[in-house]
């Protein structure tokens, strides 16, 4: 259920609680710290209730500790997630390493069953309902990298620009990435450069209105826009498109 995108660390600190950290989570309905000893869907579903900590909201960037139950233990335990009980859904999780006596810590990521380790930035933004913008500055590469996520059909597309707010046209000269799927399925995020509320066209001056970076020279591309790099595209659950791009 990536549409909850969930995402932390995931640290036992003792034989009765564990500390996540930043935390993120789309709220859901009945949602509760689930045990089980396998991740497969029947040892899911005969998992029971960790703790009587609330998942009753939605979560950004939180950090916190969890308190097991008394009747629970670790040697009960070998993955520990997010279940929403009326769906019977797995909305994130991370399976245990060794305990031994309890004195060791483990630590994980929470993902979201998918198989791959979620992709964690620093920053994020709401936008809208169903879209986040999330971003990691890495000033000595001279590099932003960005991650898109939406709950959007197959055919719609994310979008993303840098625009001057001091403007009164703030997206004119602005640098934008598209971001979608192909109708094959494919993966794209293409560079736009705008100099007009309009579709691109050839003119006397050049390229002018909403054009793609490669219509321009190398030299006039590299002084006007901000090159884009798609590094990772992927769809789950019928209806969340997650891109991460990265700009200088």
């Amino acid at each position: 259920m990536i549409q909850h995108q969930v995402r932390g660390v995931f640290t036992v600190l003792d034989d009765c609680s564990f500390r996540v950290s930043e935390f993120d989570m789309l709220k859901g309905s009945d949602v509760h710290w689930w045990g089980s000893i396998g991740v497969d869907f029947e040892n899911m579903t005969k998992g029971f209730v960790l703790s009587d900590h609330k998942l009753d909201t939605g979560f950004r960037n939180d950090s916190f500790v969890v308190n097991l139950r008394k009747n629970v233990s670790w040697d009960l335990v070998k993955v520990v997630s997010i279940w929403d009980v009326p769906t019977a859904s797995d909305f994130g999780h991370v399976v245990l390493g060794n305990l031994g006596d309890g004195s060791e810590a483990s630590e994980g990521m929470m993902n979201n069953g998918s198989g791959n380790e979620p992709t964690m930035f620093e920053n994020c933004k709401k936008l809208s309902r169903d879209f986040r913008l999330r971003w990691t500055l890495r000033a000595e590469d001279n590099l932003i990298d960005i991650g898109l996520e939406a709950g959007t059909a197959i055919q719609d597309y994310m979008a993303f620009g840098w625009a001057n707010p001091e403007s009164s046209n703030p997206m004119l000269g602005g640098d934008v990435v598209v971001t979608g799927f192909t109708d094959e399925g494919l993966a794209f995020a293409d560079d736009y450069y705008i100099t007009r509320y309009s579709e691109c066209m050839m003119t006397t001056e050049g390229f002018q209105g909403v054009c793609p970076d490669s219509f321009y020279e190398p030299a006039e591309a590299d002084a006007l826009v901000n090159n884009t790099e798609l590094i990772y595209a992927h769809r789950k659950d019928g209806g969340c498109h997650l891109f991460g791009i990265s700009g200088c």
